[in-house]
C-alpha cells in the first residue's frame, strides 16, 4: 500500500510508454509521383533511444571507459586519456506555457531510465507486426517499446531511429521522430525510406542522403608530434560538446573547428558523422515521410503513406506503473554493467 502514498509529481512529468512500428508498404510506388530531390536532413538537436544490445556490440568493440550522455550517446575514452567532461544538459528553459509541469520527481518516486528500450515481450504489437510480414508483404522496418516523459515542444528532442552515423553505411530506413505535449500528444516525423528506384525512368540517380549523427563517440590518443605526417594528419586534439550536444573538434595550436558534416543538417547542435572516405550509396531514390499528428494516449494511431507506415501508441504512466518498471528494469539481465547501476539498472545520465 505504500505505492498509494507517493507524490503525484512523477504524473505531473506526463510519463507515457511508446511504441512505434514503422514498415515498409508492399506495391505502394507505381501510383504517386516523387519529388526527384526530397529535402533530407537530420535535427540540430536529437537524441537516441538506450538499445541495450547496441550498446553492449560498442562496448566489445572498443576498449576504454564508458559513460552516457543525456542525448543517449555512449561516450567511450579510450585506456591512457582522461574521462571527456560530461554533455551539458539540453536546455529546456523556453519550455510552452502551456506544457505539462516539469518539476524534478520526488525521490521517493522510483523511476524507470527514460528512453531505454524495453524487452520485446513488452510490445503490444507484438503478433501484429509478425502478422504483417508473413501475411500482407508488409516489411517492419523499425519496431520499439519505451518509456519517457512527454514534455513541450519547446523542450522536446527528436530521437533518431537509425544508426548510419555509426555504422557508415545507408540502411533502408533514416530519420528521426518527435513528441511533444501541449493539451493534446503530439507525433511529428521526419522520415525516408531509401529505395531502388524501380518507379524511375532511365539510369538517373538522387545525390546520397545524409548520414545521420554518430550514437558512440570514441576518443583516442594523438599520434607522436614527432611524426610530421603523423601530425599532418591525425586531426583533432580534442573533443568538446556544447549545450546542444554538438561534438566540436580543438585543432593543434588552440584553434577550433566544427567537425565536417557527411551532409545536410541543421546548422546547430548535433551534427552528422566525420566521412573521411565517402561510401557508396546504394539506392537511387528516397521518399520522405513527413507529417505531423495530434493523438490521444491509449488509442492506437496509423500514419499512411503509399510507400511508408507508422502505428504508433502512447499509454500514460501513473506512479504505481513506473514504480513497476523501475523494478523490472532492475531485475533485466541484458543491461551492460559499465553503464547501469549494478543491482539497480539505472544509468546516470539518462534523464534521471
Amino acid at each position: 500500500m505504500a505505492l498509494l502514498a507517493l507524490p503525484a509529481s512523477a504524473q505531473a512529468q506526463r510519463w507515457y510508454t511508446v511504441e512505434l512500428i514503422v514498415f515498409a508498404q508492399p506495391g505502394g510506388s507505381g501510383a504517386e509521383q516523387w519529388q526527384a530531390e526530397p529535402a533530407l536532413a537530420y535535427p540540430g538537436a536529437a537524441r537516441f533511444l538506450l538499445q541495450p544490445a547496441r550498446l553492449d556490440a560498442a562496448l566489445a568493440t572498443h576498449e576504454g571507459e564508458a559513460e552516457l550522455d543525456e542525448f543517449g550517446r555512449l561516450l567511450i575514452t579510450a585506456p591512457g586519456l582522461a574521462p571527456p567532461e560530461a554533455a551539458p544538459a539540453f536546455d529546456t528553459a523556453g519550455a510552452a506555457a502551456d506544457a505539462a509541469p516539469q518539476t524534478a520527481p520526488d525521490e521517493s518516486v522510483e523511476l524507470p531510465t527514460a528512453f531505454l528500450t524495453l524487452p520485446a515481450t513488452q510490445r503490444e504489437f507484438r503478433g501484429k507486426a509478425a502478422y504483417m510480414q508473413r501475411n500482407g508483404g508488409y516489411r517492419i522496418l523499425f519496431h520499439e517499446i519505451w518509456a519517457q516523459p512527454v514534455v513541450a515542444e519547446s523542450a522536446a528532442l527528436p530521437i533518431v531511429l537509425d544508426h548510419s552515423g555509426d555504422e557508415q553505411r545507408w540502411p533502408q530506413l533514416q530519420g528521426s521522430v518527435r513528441l511533444h505535449l501541449s493539451r493534446y500528444l503530439h507525433l511529428e516525423t521526419n522520415l525516408w525510406l531509401n529505395t531502388m528506384g524501380e518507379y524511375l525512368a532511365g539510369t538517373w540517380r538522387m545525390p546520397a542522403p545524409p548520414l545521420g549523427p554518430p550514437a558512440v563517440i570514441v576518443e583516442t590518443p594523438e599520434p607522436p608530434l614527432s611524426d610530421p605526417a603523423a601530425t599532418q594528419a591525425r586531426g583533432p586534439e580534442y573533443l568538446t560538446i556544447d549545450a546542444n550536444g554538438a561534438v566540436s573538434a580543438g585543432a593543434a595550436h588552440g584553434q577550433d573547428a566544427t567537425l565536417p558534416a557527411a551532409g545536410a543538417v541543421a546548422s546547430e547542435g548535433l551534427q552528422p558523422v566525420a566521412v573521411t572516405a565517402q561510401p557508396l550509396y546504394p539506392f537511387r531514390h528516397a521518399v520522405l515521410l513527413q507529417q505531423k499528428r495530434r493523438m490521444r494516449s491509449n488509442e492506437v494511431h496509423y500514419i499512411d503513406h503509399p510507400m511508408l507506415g507508422v502505428i504508433v501508441k502512447l499509454t500514460p504512466l501513473d506512479d504505481e506503473a513506473l514504480w513497476e518498471l523501475a523494478q523490472a528494469e532492475a531485475a533485466r539481465d541484458d543491461l551492460p554493467p559499465a553503464l547501469f547501476a549494478a543491482g539497480n539498472g539505472v544509468a546516470p545520465l539518462t534523464g534521471r
